[in-house]
């Protein structure tokens, strides 16, 4: 018999911490946690286990104002009546216990909301009663901790569910997808528990309202989520305090101090608290909420006092700017939505700010022009961080054959210069070499030249200029250009490092290309500590050359070693280095530890170079397919990238050619040619196989004359022959994992389930598939080709 047991949604599952502490009937059971984690639907779905001991459950739900003690007591009596017994003021405890032994029932007395209770001597009796009544249990749902819960340890047989135990990790995520018919992938049930702090009724809440994105991607309708925490900010326990907690979502990070700068130093301890029991923040340790959590509330504070909201970002806008935290400061500037104070922050940390272009892009975005024109570094934060594409005009004087000092778009008819424009070519070729460094090297190459041209003959700024412009032009493969920009050869030694290193490194690059002998001379140069990752651009010349000469084998360890290092985490060294190590992988015949390179938790950089090398591995493991895919932008980068786009061309060919696609690989072959005509870059076409290209230039002219070029017959094969694709059956591929293991033919028979004629048969087989006649040998071709991972 029970009374008033609440109803449980069809969705809802206990947790499975919570069904395990919750297997039996305790003496006192305590559910301690934030609004919407589920207590009163668990206790309810527990209490109705047919396994449990016959028993009376007495659901007493009190109000949400404050109560007394005899108050409280009043309310338990009235709950017992409704569940058709006699009040506790009638009988007595003694007397209810007796009538419990009689009927050899357990009574269960459900306290949900005892925290409601102020008079905290209601804590001590309760123990009182169950350890003078074996036949009465307690359960008893709150929200902040009561003493009631330590005295009960001490005195009874007592089981304490927290929220931990009622949180969802991302397989009950999952489940509750399930549950409501919004099924998600395992990534997103992990970083939906992860952003709502596991916190149940907003993640259902989630589920329930959101969507799907164009390319079916999860999208949370924000609206209604804020809705539920502007309710639970209304609830007795946070009314006082939610001011303060929406004021706290400002920062990114919580500390004392800033806790200080928003609300006053004394809020912070009490804030936390209320947070914790709210189910807003996690844990017991410094105040911070979730991510999804902490914009929910910043939109609260947005939506409903949005001059405050302002104000508050103004105030830790000039607190991160006083910290040196240029970046956090910029983000609270955009919040004020002051077009004065974004620009202000991008002047004042302007070094720091250049690293990160996409952010200063989005800030930049509500400026007015006139405001960003009447400063050098808003000149060009306007012309070369706000535009989300390299200007037309730029592409069209590349492409057409960009040379030093000559402008390619005229100056806006009466535009005055701001009074420091002679700042802009120095802030240009800061812009410019660490959008190089980003491996972002179309764009670095634009603020480079732009650099050049306003610099004229001002040799402090226009040598730096024109040498970042020559490697990022070298890089992308306008090797006309490129020369035109390179230092002169003989004179004085450079006075800057990126001029150094230009020097060294572009002619080296262009004659490794254009496979004009003899070799380049070493491209070492000393770096600064700021271009140490300009170290790669050396490495990656030295392995290239080293390539076609069968040599660099000392070399890995060289590049394995800076791509770990500090200065091999900028996206250019990282996408040079990997670039350079699957080239030399493949040359050596370690086709398992190119491939090795693109799989893992690493992402290689997305940029054209990696794909290529990318796409060539791709083509020597055997995947025809992966390297159709990989190398089908080949075209679109043909004009403004014709490096990369040369590599892509060749492989997409060689690919196209061994699908039977003659089509595609005739279009991939003419592509590859006109740019080798009109570049020079001739080098890849050693990276691929010979007699592929021979085979498809029969019927293509002109490439049947270029690959009779004597820089292309003198030259034999860089690569080994690539691997032609292997199909393996499931039972072949089980097999061969059993091989793998070092297990005799015997014991895998054994461990499938198998006879072991029928897996020497499939061994056989194996062999014949992989080209091979030993295990050792299946085993590091299959390595190669990817089918085991590597050893």
């Amino acid at each position: 018999m029970s009374s008033g047991l609440p109803r449980v949604p069809a969705t809802f599952a206990p947790t499975a911490r919570a069904r395990e502490a919750l297997a039996a009937l305790p003496t006192v059971a305590v559910l301690r946690a934030p609004r919407g984690f589920g207590k009163s639907s668990t206790a309810a779905q527990w209490l109705r286990r047919p396994d449990l001991p016959d028993r009376d459950v007495v659901w007493v739900s009190l109000p949400p104002r404050g109560l007394a003690g005899p108050a409280f007591w009043h309310a338990v009596d009235l709950a017992l009546e409704r569940a058709g017994l006699e009040s506790a003021a009638a009988v007595g405890w003694d007397g209810l216990a007796m009538r419990a032994r009689e009927r050899r029932r357990r009574l269960v007395l459900v306290v949900d909301g005892l925290d409601r209770v102020e008079d905290r001597r209601v804590d001590d009796e309760l123990v009182a009663l169950v350890q003078a009544h074996a036949e009465l249990h307690l359960v008893l749902l709150m929200r902040a901790q009561r003493p009631v819960e330590a005295l009960a340890r001490v005195a009874a047989d007592t089981v304490v569910l927290t929220r931990e135990h009622l949180a969802l990790d991302a397989p009950a995520v999952a489940d509750l997808a399930r549950r409501t018919g919004r099924a998600v992938r395992p990534e997103e049930a992990r970083w939906l528990a992860a952003e709502l702090g596991g916190w149940p009724g907003l993640l259902r809440a989630a589920l329930l309202t959101a969507g799907r994105g164009p390319e079916d991607e999860l999208v949370l309708d924000t609206a209604s989520l804020a809705d539920y925490v502007r309710l639970v900010l209304q609830d007795d326990e946070l009314a006082a305090v939610a001011e303060d907690l929406t004021a706290l979502a400002v920062p990114e990070r919580i500390t004392a101090e800033v806790a200080a700068h928003l609300v006053g130093r004394h809020v912070l301890p009490g804030a936390l608290a209320r947070a914790q029991a709210a189910g807003l923040v996690a844990g017991e340790g410094p105040l911070a909420f979730p991510t999804v959590v902490r914009d929910l509330l910043r939109r609260i504070l947005r939506e409903d006092c949005p001059a405050r909201y302002r104000e508050l970002n103004r105030t830790m806008m000039e607190h991160r700017g006083r910290a040196g935290d240029a970046l956090a400061a910029l983000r609270h500037a955009v919040r004020t939505q002051e077009p004065d104070a974004v620009l202000g922050v991008v002047e004042d940390g302007w070094a720091a700010l250049v690293a990160h272009p996409t952010e200063v892009r989005a800030a930049l975005a509500e400026v007015p022009v006139d405001l960003l024109a009447r400063s050098a570094k808003g000149l060009v934060a306007l012309e070369h961080l706000r535009p989300a594409q390299v200007p037309p005009a730029f592409l069209l004087a590349l492409v057409s054959g960009l040379r030093p000092g000559v402008p390619w778009q005229d100056d806006p008819v009466g535009a005055p210069a701001p009074a420091d424009v002679g700042e802009v070519p120095e802030l240009l070729v800061q812009l410019g070499t660490r959008l190089l460094l980003d491996a972002d090297v179309l764009r670095a190459t634009h603020a480079f030249a732009d650099a050049a041209v306003r610099a004229g003959a001002d040799g402090a700024t226009a040598a730096p200029a024109r040498a970042g412009a020559a490697l990022g032009l070298v890089l992308l493969g306008h090797t006309d250009a490129a020369r035109r920009f390179l230092p002169g050869e003989g004179g004085d030694a450079p006075g800057d490092a990126l001029t150094a290193l230009a020097t060294r490194v572009g002619p080296a690059l262009l004659a490794l290309d254009a496979l004009v002998a003899p070799a380049p001379p070493d491209p070492n140069v000393d770096l600064p500590a700021p271009l140490a990752a300009l170290e790669g651009l050396a490495l990656y010349v030295r392995a290239t050359a080293a390539v076609p000469a069968g040599e660099g084998a000392g070399l890995v360890g060289e590049l394995e070693r800076f791509r770990h290092g500090p200065a091999g985490q900028a996206p250019l060294a990282a996408g040079l280095a990997l670039a350079a190590l699957a080239d030399l992988h493949l040359a050596h015949g370690r086709g398992d530890r190119a491939r090795a390179l693109f799989t893992g938790a690493a992402t290689p950089p997305d940029r054209p170079f990696v794909g290529a090398a990318r796409a060539r591995v791709a083509l020597y493991a055997g995947e025809h397919e992966l390297a159709l895919r990989l190398s089908a932008r080949a075209p679109e980068l043909a004009a403004v990238c014709p490096r990369p786009a040369v590599e892509l061309s060749l492989v997409r060919a060689v690919a196209a050619h061994r699908t039977g696609r003659p089509h595609v690989a005739g279009e991939a072959l003419d592509l590859a040619t006109s740019l080798a005509e009109s570049t020079g870059i001739l080098r890849p076409f050693l990276l691929v196989p010979r007699a592929d290209l021979d085979q498809l230039a029969t019927t293509l002219p002109r490439a049947r004359a270029l690959l009779a070029r004597p820089e292309l017959t003198v030259r034999g094969e860089t690569m080994p022959t690539p691997n032609r694709p292997v199909n393996l059956s499931r039972s072949e591929l089980r097999v061969l994992v059993e091989l793998s293991s070092g297990r005799p033919v015997t014991h895998v028979a054994r461990r499938l389930f198998v006879s072991e004629s029928t897996v020497k048969t499939q061994v056989r087989s194996i062999y014949r598939k992989l080209d091979v006649h030993s295990r050792a040998e299946a085993l590091g071709r299959a390595r190669a080709l990817g089918i085991l991972p590597p050893a």
